[in-house]
């Protein structure tokens, strides 16, 4: 189900008889400087046979031409990326295909969208991209993501679109621009000249001057019926009769013209003609299948010596196309004249793609059978549910819209597939109810236990959609599941151990969630699957990071960003994602500038694709948190609500909780009046979700812990000490037991004030003393600045002593002292600091940002975040103004800019 078909992505053969259309060809090379395109015309007008001659023209290899042709099932968003990658590396001709198949499998659109736009980006050649018969697939999802593929490509890049209809890929903006070319029937239309050309080639009788002229204008110059004419001519058909019924609309002309070429032909070989149509390509096998034969690849070879409109597919004769106006004819013909054998014959063919694993195919002519049980069948035996995130949703949801609701309730595999459906559409509701129901039924009969398992892990994904939480006794029987799977069945056992990972980190069992991202990651690296093996370096991640493990941490962290930007790009949505963690990270060694470049791209293009409640929470979180760090408390509120209405979007309740407590954490930590923490506390139910840390499954553990400490601190503000070394009794107790070391940190700073404003000065020293050991060699700085309020009796008192761990211990209590008298006073809004006064520097010598990221050791976004803050802190918006104020102002020396400087400045985003 994961081939390709390679014979989609190799033209046709351009045959030397054809006409050779010189005009045509030198206008279609405009193509190479304009960025679109588009050829719409009717069937027959010659669409593919000239794009074939041009792309012959400019075999010499300074182009890169590459070929798809469309057909439906394209239409489906999982599948056209693999192709158009698949063209690509066939046309820079790479052996390695596999790359263009493996890089987009399962890849949200978003994302295999940057995919080829960077590999586009790698070809130092012009590419072209034609997409023939572009109307089987076109549809309002396969149009935008072709309309974001034209703006977003690179300059390199130009397409080329062959269709029926018209389609609608921004075009007017293009032709703004004089960035289109358009040729439609007029255009293709063959003139006498032309027509004349061609029945000379056919080697028939010269038509009399008379005769050809209105041949011409009856047919209107369309190439496909006087290619027609010509063929049935040189069948000895007379022209006055042809003539003479040379009239009525196209199509009425196409089927008369077809009917003399059938006629024409032996009775055997017409009944091969009419049922290997039913077939948009051919092969042996399939003339095997449809005929009852065994010599299928002799007939082909003979029936394109024929000349009944039958060509190869490409030059290697891996397969066979009619063309496509005599196919079409042939099957309305047959559906016309004997519907039972029509119907049977494409029940055959069913039964040969299904054979055959072609099961989109399969599913296509069991349709056109009208046998509602085959293709429950075929769906069936295929996987049912599981053909759905393998890149056939649209094909399933056809099918199911043609059988009866019976037959899905019937079979289990049909029904997940329904729910299934339901749950990519966000019909949770629906999906829920159905899945209660269809599992009660499965749970009062006999059910395989590989059913059984299929309906969990089709219930693990709708429930992680839910968001729902989970008990520990939940996850020991998933555990217990787990160890009766079969161990072959690596799709099942990813998805079961990677789900099953999630929840031990979400729940807070630290311990028991690393083995089973480890094995996720095996069973996805088994099915070649860079993609979901990404989401386990992520996970992976997140469990050190819950550890207190920063530095390991960040290193998974830089692994995963290396494996996204070598295959999906630097800006798709898994960067973005990769960049909410890395951000988290970097806040936590108080990075506020780095981590505020990341998510300054990052969050953005998050809000505009799809992403879920961890992910979210660690971008938005840290996005207020970096704000507040900036003392710019109304950002980080605006920020949060942003978080608010994504989770009311989604239906996340764990994320608008999350935001809640980090907008009631940061006016805690920022030490305003207590009751607009405590009127805060109030309205979010503080103390009710505080309470549920007691417990061994609280709804949300991510929750209930922050919700715990946000009270333990709010009390200790209060004076409240006895009441919040209750709550701090409570999360040390469940952070010791399962290993969460990072939120140990913060529970023990805690502590250290709340013993120290109760006069236990011993204790409180040596729970800082432990909260410094676990911190200092993570680069763990951030706990101690965010709860600087609670921090700075103890900081006063703590020494470094003798020894090189002391040593250690004196450098980062040092460092800690700098970052909170910083963090203490906030910035003036007129003054440059340090390392924004050299990047200034460096900007007015005409540098661009990955110039000046160069010379100081910062990241492009880092500095681009910096200029950001410059330019607002000067009162500008452009690079070439920041440099005239500056030297106004005298922030840089020599006076004002030399006029000659100034224009060799590059733009804001360079």
């Amino acid at each position: 189900m994961h081939e390709l078909i390679r014979t989609k992505v190799a033209p046709p053969i351009w045959l030397g008889s054809q006409i050779r259309r010189d005009i045509l060809l030198e206008r279609l090379d405009g193509a190479l400087s304009r960025r679109l395109t588009v050829i719409h015309a009717p069937a027959g007008y010659g669409k593919t046979s000239l794009l074939s001659q041009w792309r012959s023209r400019h075999e010499h290899g300074a182009i890169v031409t590459a070929w798809l042709t469309l057909e439906r099932e394209d239409s489906d968003l999982q599948r056209l990326p693999r192709y158009i990658l698949l063209a690509l590396d066939e046309a820079a001709g790479q052996s390695a295909g596999e790359d263009g198949e493996n890089t987009a499998a399962d890849l949200p659109p978003r994302s295999a969208l940057s995919a080829i736009v960077n590999r586009i980006a790698r070809e130092p050649r012009p590419v072209v991209l034609i997409f023939d018969d572009f109307h089987r697939a076109e549809g309002s999802e396969v149009n935008a993501f072709l309309q974001s593929l034209i703006r977003l490509a690179p300059g390199n890049c130009h397409f080329v679109i062959a269709s029926r209809d018209y389609p609608w890929l921004g075009q007017s903006m293009l032709a703004a621009e004089e960035q289109l070319i358009e040729l439609t029937s007029d255009d293709l239309k063959f003139n006498r000249s032309e027509a004349e050309a061609l029945l000379d080639r056919a080697d028939v009788p010269p038509l009399p001057d008379d005769v050809l002229q209105r041949l011409v204008e009856r047919s209107e110059g369309w190439p496909i019926a006087l290619q027609l004419t010509s063929l049935s001519l040189k069948r000895g058909i007379d022209h006055i009769k042809l003539m003479e019924r040379f009239s009525g609309s196209s199509s009425d002309l196409a089927r008369y013209l077809s009917e003399q070429v059938l006629t024409s032909l032996p009775p055997e070989t017409q009944d091969l003609v009419i049922r290997t149509a039913l077939l948009d390509r051919l092969t042996g096998e399939a003339v095997n299948a449809l005929c009852d034969r065994t010599d299928g690849w002799l007939v082909l070879e003979r029936l394109e010596q024929q000349g009944v409109f039958l060509a190869p597919a490409s030059e290697a004769r891996e397969s066979y196309r009619y063309h496509q106006l005599f196919a079409e004819y042939l099957r309305d013909r047959l559906a016309r004249q004997d519907l039972a054998r029509f119907r049977l014959l494409h029940g055959r063919a069913a039964r040969h793609f299904a054979d055959s694993g072609a099961i989109s195919a399969a599913v296509e002519h069991a349709l056109l059978a009208e046998d509602r049980e085959l293709v429950g069948t075929i769906l069936e035996e295929s996987g049912g549910w599981r053909l759905i995130p393998q890149g056939h949703q649209a094909m399933i949801e056809t099918a199911l819209g043609r059988i009866s609701p019976h037959q899905i309730s019937a079979s289990a595999r049909l029904g997940l597939a329904a729910i299934y459906l339901q749950i990519k559409h966000g019909e949770l509701a629906a999906a829920r109810e159905a899945y209660d129901r269809l599992a009660a039924e499965a749970m009062d009969g006999e059910v395989p236990a590989d059913l059984r398992t299929e309906l969990r892990v089709v219930g693990d994904t709708l429930a992680d959609y839910e968001n729902l939480p989970v008990t520990l006794d939940d996850l020991l029987a998933r555990e217990a599941l787990l160890r009766t799977l079969p161990a072959d069945d690596h799709f099942v056992l990813a998805n079961f151990t990677e789900t099953l990972a999630a929840k031990y980190l979400e729940g807070g069992w630290l311990e028991r969630a690393l083995e089973p991202v480890l094995n996720a990651r095996g069973h996805y690296q088994a099915l070649g699957s860079p993609y979901s093996e990404v989401f386990t370096h992520f996970l992976e991640a997140r469990i050190r990071h819950a550890q207190g493990r920063i530095n390991d941490a960040a290193a998974i962290i830089a692994s995963a960003r290396t494996l996204i930007e070598a295959h999906f790009g630097p800006r798709s949505d898994l960067a973005a994602n990769c960049a909410a963690f890395e951000a988290e990270i970097l806040y936590e060694q108080n990075r506020i500038e780095d981590a505020g470049a990341l998510l300054a791209w990052a969050l953005p293009h998050m809000e505009q694709s799809d992403g879920w409640v961890d992910v979210y929470a660690a971008a938005y979180l840290t996005a207020a948190r970096c704000a507040a760090a900036r003392h710019a408390p109304e950002e980080a509120f605006a920020i949060l609500e942003r978080a608010q209405a994504v989770a009311a979007a989604r239906r996340f309740r764990q994320l608008a909780l999350l935001a809640a407590l980090c907008r009631l954490e940061i006016t805690i930590a920022a030490q305003g009046p207590l009751e607009t923490a405590i009127d805060a506390a109030g309205a979010i139910g503080l103390d009710g979700l505080a309470d549920q840390m007691a417990l061994e499954s609280p709804h949300y553990r991510p929750v209930a812990t922050a919700a715990a400490k946000c009270r333990a601190a709010l009390r200790l503000a209060a004076g409240d000490h006895a009441g919040a070394l209750a709550d701090i009794a409570v999360l040390r107790r469940w952070a010791e037991r399962h290993g969460a070391g990072r939120a140990l940190v913060d529970i023990l700073i805690l502590q250290s004030h709340a013993l120290r404003e109760a006069g236990e000065e011993s204790d409180s020293r040596a729970a800082f003393d432990e909260a410094v050991g676990n911190a200092m060699f993570q680069s763990l700085v951030r706990p101690f600045v965010d709860w600087r309020g609670f921090v700075q009796g103890a900081l006063d008192h703590a020494g470094g002593g003798a020894g090189e761990g002391n040593r250690y211990r004196a450098q980062f209590l040092g460092g800690l002292a700098r970052a909170l008298s910083c963090q203490a006073q906030p910035p003036d809004d007129g003054v440059l600091n340090e390392a924004e006064a050299e990047i200034l520097l460096h900007l007015s010598h005409g540098y661009s940002n990955k110039e000046i990221a160069r010379l100081i050791g910062m990241s492009p976004d880092t500095v681009k975040y910096r200029l950001k803050s410059i330019f607002r802190k000067i009162g500008v918006d452009k690079r070439r103004d920041a440099v005239r104020v500056s030297h106004e102002r005298g922030l840089l020396p020599g006076g004002s800019a030399p006029a000659e400087e100034a224009d060799l400045l590059p733009p804001t985003g360079a």
